[in-house]
Formats: C-alpha cells, structure tokens, sequence
C-alpha cells in the first residue's frame, strides 16, 4: 500500500464543471479506510474551495497550498508559510499599474485585488472566494504575502512573463474550469510544490520514494519528480505526459484520480 497520496486540484481532481467528481470521492473513502493519508498540493489559497476539498479528502493530514508558500493542516497548525519581500511585492504592484492587468496578492487568509474586472471576479468565483479589494500597496507594507498572481488572457502572457523580479519563482497554470485564461503564481525563490512535498514527507516520516503524487501541468513538475510514484494525467500538458508516458491515468471527468487512487491501496513497496 502507498502510505500518502498528493493531488493537484486543477486539471486534475477539478475539471470543466468545477467541481470533484463522485468517483473520485468514492475512492478516497475507500483509500482512507485502507490506511492511505490524502493531501492536497495546489496553487489555490487555502480558504475557500481548495480547503473544502482537502477537508473532504482527508481532515487529518496536512495539505499543500499556495504552490507550496503554505504547508498546514486544516485545523491551523501551520507547518510552514514563505512570505514574498516587500519591494518584490511592490515592484509587482508597480508593474500590475503600468501594464494595467490583474494581480492578485495572498495572505494565509485573504485574497486581494486593487480593482474588480471580469477576469479577477471569474477568477474568485471559481477557487470560491471574496477577493477584497485594497491598495495593494498597503497590503504588501501591512500583511504576510504568500503569493502573488497575475490573472491573464493569452494575449498578455507575455507581457507578464517578462516582469523580473529577483528572489521570486515563477510557476504557469490553466484550469479547465476557466478556459482562456493563465495563472502565473509567484512565490520566493526556492519555494514551489516540490520543495514542500519534501517538507511534507519529512514532517509525516514517510518515505518519498514511497509517496504517489499526481498531476497534470507544468507546475506540477518539482511535485511529481519529489516523490517516487509519479502519475500524470493523460488530458494535461504535452511535455508533462511525455516524461512519464507510461504513467499516465484517463482524464478528470474519467475517473482518473480514482484509478489511481485504488491503485495505491493494491500497491506494494519496499522497505
């Protein structure tokens, strides 16, 4: 049996509807009664519906959020938090300005945006939360940024992507529940999904050789090359499914998950 299993949530446990299918609940029901501990690893906050959905999975056992900026378990006990600098976050929030395009910055407990558009408010309806709106320049002076966000269409990617700023790692994401639209995630340097399923495993003394971790995008990457048991999603990126073309599990809405979730508890490792 696999001892712990880490799921990305977009594009992976989340498809199209928004939404986990009963499958893949089914599975993790049966998984914990197995003895498998479940834990989340996703670029969403750790409010609103990744927090529900990590609840569901497994109440007990810490998650990953924030691409790795928040590592803790859901009744609060915090295992780790990577604020940004403060004139990284600033030189952001200049740049946000002049390019006139949505940044989104994060607390442990909050989202902020500096003004509502359609493309924040799909944004924050679809990780189910109430993004608030601030001076983001206050909030980087007064508040522990987690993460910061640009919310773009493809026509502005670039623009985004040249923004340099030192100290602080960049990390691509889609969602099939908001087409059309890129989540660049910025974190400290050093600080991405890899470096806190490492944390992870340390903390729960579990092996990672022993860990299954799956996936679908590029920002998964550092996750599924932490562990030993890397499954990747059939329907995700290209470049990500040709490294483990013989990992691969069905799409979101077919139960892939779910398959691989079964599998852990059939699994044997080595000791």
């Amino acid at each position: 049996m696999i001892p712990l299993v880490i799921l990305d949530l977009d594009g992976t446990l989340i498809g199209a509807s928004g939404q986990v299918e009963a499958c893949v609940w089914q599975a993790a029901e049966r998984a914990r009664e197995a003895g498998v501990r479940l834990a989340v690893c996703t670029g969403r906050p750790g409010f609103g519906i990744a927090a529900r959905v990590a609840r569901r999975l497994d109440p007990d056992t810490p998650h990953i959020f924030q691409n790795g900026a928040q590592v803790t378990y859901l009744d609060g006990d915090t295992l780790q938090v990577s604020a940004l600098r403060e004139q990284a976050t600033l030189h952001l929030v200049r740049r946000a300005r002049n390019l006139n395009v949505v940044l989104e910055l994060y607390t442990p407990d909050a989202m902020y945006v500096e003004r509502r558009t359609d493309i924040s408010e799909a944004h924050a309806k679809m990780i189910g939360v109430n993004a608030i709106v601030r001076d983001l320049a206050e909030v980087a002076g007064s508040e522990p940024v987690v993460r910061a966000q640009w919310v773009v269409q493809p026509d502005r990617l670039q623009a985004v992507l040249d923004v340099e700023v030192e100290r602080v790692h960049a990390n691509i994401a889609t969602s099939p529940a908001l087409p059309d639209t890129y989540f660049v995630s910025l974190t400290r340097a050093g600080v991405d999904k890899g470096s806190a399923v490492r944390l992870l495993t340390e903390r729960l003394e579990v092996d990672p050789a022993h860990v299954m971790a799956i996936g679908d995008s590029p920002g998964d990457l550092s996750m599924l090359e932490a562990v030993g048991v890397p499954r990747v999603m059939a329907s995700g990126d290209a470049d990500v499914v040709a490294r483990w073309p013989d990992n691969t599990l069905p799409g979101v809405e077919a139960c892939g998950a779910a398959e691989a979730l079964d599998a852990a508890i059939r699994m044997r490792v080595r000791s």
